[in-house]
């Protein structure tokens, strides 16, 4: 599965500390190696939140929305609860 990086993205990863980035790069990583298959990403915390958008959680402060297009995960803004809950009504 082909992993893609939006650009709001990237400016909201820059946002949190250098380990908290290695964690980020480790997630999508294992959401690209585990997605479409339902026993792997079920311990990354994958989970739909409307038609093709999805989420996975760092630990619990850091949600990841990724789009699931056809081969290719495209994430698109990483942050908290609110700021997921924010960002998804403008989808």
């Amino acid at each position: 599965m082909q992993i893609d990086l939006s650009q709001p993205f990237r400016a909201a990863v820059r946002h949190f500390s250098k380990a908290r980035r290695r964690e980020i790069a480790r997630a999508i990583d294992a959401a690209g190696d585990g997605f479409g298959s339902p026993h792997l990403h079920s311990g990354l915390g994958i989970r739909r939140l409307r038609r093709n958008y999805f989420e996975c959680h760092i630990r619990l402060q850091i949600r990841l929305v990724f789009r699931a297009d056809r081969g290719v995960l495209l994430f698109l803004t990483a942050g908290d609860h609110g700021h997921v809950r924010n960002f998804l009504k403008t989808i």
